[in-house]
């Protein structure tokens, strides 16, 4: 009987040992749970933190642009600007109303005015524009580049290099605030590790909203999506008219980061450079 009490009390703690010292492979487990808990968690945070930065965002768009209706509701659609700007945003407005089939293409150089057919890149359509507007303007950026048919990249570093070795016929634009109706903008994205990954060129239509640092710009391109406010349907590429944002530096008025359109996110990683072509 003595025998059979401590073999019963040998294994109560045997069983109690065992309650008191989960296994290895238990402990792994509730670990490996807690875990992918913690990840989900935070991938939650960060998603509704997205959510409400888009939503700030987007309101503040709206305001903007609710603002610049009704600034320009009764105000005629070309600003005061410089003749060639004046030029520039009268051609573009009169091939975007005349569009009878566009398409944006990589490296497309088809540009009918007569039958309103346009199936070109970015760049293409800037070209084209400034040549038939301002050849001066024009033939010096052909010049300083090199290149027959500038690309973004030519763009950019023309506009880069007017801040050291000022240019006839074209001005840098050195703050956001400053762009007028007829500048040409333009971006050079790149990825994480800082490399070049290509570019776009736009025509600026109107002087810029402005809401603290950010500032809503109309601008004129040639794309594969539309923009905010866009004169192309909604999954229309080609040339047109929308809306994006800009962040400026607050201290410097040069831009930090883009939106394509009223809800798209911030994009820090590009480069912009400002010009505008001018008379002389």
């Amino acid at each position: 009987m003595i025998s059979t009490f401590c073999a019963a009390t040998l294994c109560f703690a045997k069983a109690a040992q065992h309650k008191k010292t989960p296994s290895t492979s238990h402990v792994k487990i509730v670990k490996t749970a807690k875990k992918k808990n913690h990840q989900r968690a935070s991938s939650l945070h960060k998603q509704q933190r997205h959510a409400v930065a888009k939503h700030v965002k987007k309101v503040a768009s709206h305001t903007l642009v609710s603002s610049y209706v009704a600034k320009n509701q009764h105000k005629p659609s070309l600003e005061l600007v410089t003749s060639i700007g004046h030029n520039l945003v009268d051609f573009v407005q009169k091939t975007v109303s005349t569009v009878s089939y566009s398409a944006y293409k990589l490296g497309g150089s088809y540009f009918d005015i007569a039958r309103g057919v346009y199936i070109v890149d970015c760049s293409r359509y800037v070209d084209r524009l400034l040549k038939l507007v301002n050849p001066k303007a024009y033939s010096s950026l052909v010049s300083y580049t090199g290149a027959d048919t500038p690309t973004s990249q030519h763009y950019y570093d023309f506009f880069i290099g007017l801040e050291e070795d000022p240019s006839h016929f074209w001005r840098v634009v050195d703050n956001v605030e400053k762009l007028q109706p007829g500048d040409i903008l333009v971006f050079r994205y790149k990825n994480h590790r800082g490399g070049v990954t290509g570019g776009h060129v736009m025509i600026v239509m109107s002087k810029p909203l402005r809401d603290k640092n950010t500032f809503l710009v109309r601008i004129a391109d040639s794309a594969p999506t539309r923009h905010s406010q866009d004169t192309r349907q909604s999954h229309d590429s080609g040339i047109g008219i929308g809306s994006l944002l800009l962040k400026a530096n607050p201290i410097t008025g040069q831009p930090s980061a883009y939106a394509w359109g009223i809800d798209s996110y911030w994009n820090y990683h590009v480069d912009v450079a400002m010009a505008r072509p001018v008379d002389v």
